[in-house]
Formats: structure tokens, C-alpha cells, sequence
């Protein structure tokens, strides 16, 4: 039998009445995808608190680590992400075969740590289920995605200016990247998420996104478009096994 996966997330989140929802959307992609891939057990998941608590996963005890979206400037100063991006670059000397996942702030974080750049985007924020089509690695990465596109949830009002050296674009505009030794894979967009934590999202989003009225109507339906954040997970999961 297969051994069940270890699975650590990070949340970069301050704790919030969406806390709970959000580690419900991990779990049950997670489980979902797990489910897909037939596995018998599905993965043990365990969250840690980055902001508050400052406490980071032990390497060794987890098949992958993941690094959730969150809202602090990936290029600011906080002590709290100073402290994680510091983690993520000692993790990736001294555990070099880990295998990490960043998704959204944790996309951008993960730059930061290794050289590239963040920055506003420059038009509106982008949100709701978005198609992002693949480079040539990138189709090799996700065979699933015969039109050589992908769907997924975005939520984000940042975006990678300059990518970090040493990673392979697995789509175009910065939105998905893959570490050249094949150990970090990060996504600008958001698997995970679902059209019911996506609805409320946008219901408590800062005004800074810039989203009310008819705006908001639009997104509150782009949210329960189909996507392939299952899919991905799936292949997620089949990948950290390689």
C-alpha cells in the first residue's frame, strides 16, 4: 500500500472569520485530488501560523510544503516574512529534494527569497476564474490540459515583475514557475480555492481591489465558472511522488 503523503500549509493570512473556510478548501482539494490518483489513505495535512506564532514546518517530517496566499507586501519588511522567506531559502540549501508549492502571495514570496521582484499590477486586480495558457514545459508539466490552457481561481491585486533566476515559466505572464531542479512549483493563481470560499472572499475584500457594484456582480459569477483546480492538485500530488 501507498504510504499517505505529509503535507504542510503554510497560512500567510492573519486569522480571520475565513480562516476555517480556507483550510476547508485545501483539505478537500487535497483529499479530492488524492481520491482521483486512487490513493487508499489520503494525505495528512497540518497548518502552521507563519504571522503570529512563527512557526515553520521541520523539513523532514513532510513530503511537501505549501505556502498559502496571503496579503502582506512580499517586498516590505515584516519581521514575520523576513523570517519566512529566510526559512524558504535555508530549507532549500539544507533539504535541497523538498518539495515546496506556492500559491499566490506564496508564488510571489517565493520570488522575492530567490532574487525576482513584486510589484502592483498595473490595471485592475484579477480575480475570479481565469484562463492562463501554458508554455511547451508547461504542457509536459499538466498533460491534462489538452488546449494547452488552464483555468483557475485567481485573487490578486500584485504580480511578479521580474522573475527569480532559476526557474522555468510553466505559463506565460509570470503565472506559473518551476524550480530547475524540479523541487518548487508556484501558481499566481489559487487551486484550492472554491466558487463558495471565492464568493465570500470577495464579499470581505479590502477596498484597495477595487471592487463594487456591477464590478462585483460579474466576479461573484465568475466564481462558480468550472476550473481545473481539482486537476492540478491532482497532478500536484503525483508530482511531489517523482
Amino acid at each position: 500500500m501507498t504510504i499517505p503523503l505529509k503535507i504542510a500549509v503554510l497560512l500567510n493570512g492573519l486569522a480571520s472569520p475565513n480562516t476555517a473556510g480556507i483550510k476547508a478548501s485545501f483539505e478537500t482539494a487535497i483529499a479530492s485530488a488524492s481520491s482521483l490518483n486512487s490513493d487508499v489513505i489520503p494525505p495528512a495535512i497540518d497548518f502552521y501560523d507563519p504571522i503570529i506564532a512563527q512557526i515553520h514546518p521541520d523539513p523532514p517530517k513532510y513530503d511537501l510544503i505549501v505556502l498559502s496566499g496571503g496579503t502582506a507586501d512580499p517586498m516590505g519588511s515584516d519581521p514575520w516574512v523576513l523570517k519566512l522567506q529566510n526559512y524558504l531559502r535555508t530549507t532549500v540549501q539544507d533539504f535541497p529534494k523538498q518539495k515546496i508549492v506556492g500559491i499566490c502571495w506564496g508564488h510571489q514570496t517565493t520570488c522575492v527569497s530567490f532574487g525576482g521582484s513584486v510589484g502592483n499590477m498595473e490595471g485592475a486586480a484579477e480575480i475570479g476564474v481565469t484562463q492562463i495558457s501554458l508554455t511547451d514545459e508547461g504542457r509536459k508539466m499538466f498533460p491534462f490540459a489538452s488546449a494547452g490552457v488552464l483555468d483557475i481561481h485567481e485573487f490578486h491585486a500584485r504580480e511578479i515583475k521580474t522573475p527569480a533566476k532559476g526557474f522555468i515559466a510553466l505559463a506565460g505572464g509570470n503565472q506559473v514557475f518551476l524550480s530547475e531542479e524540479n523541487t518548487i512549483l508556484t501558481f499566481q493563481g489559487h487551486p484550492e480555492l472554491n466558487a463558495d470560499l471565492a464568493r465570500t472572499l470577495l464579499a470581505h475584500a479590502p477596498a484597495y481591489m477595487g471592487i463594487d457594484g456591477e464590478r462585483k456582480k460579474i466576479l461573484v459569477e465568475k466564481a462558480g465558472v468550472d476550473h481545473d483546480g481539482f486537476k492540478i492538485w491532482t497532478r500536484i500530488l503525483q508530482w511531489v511522488r517523482e
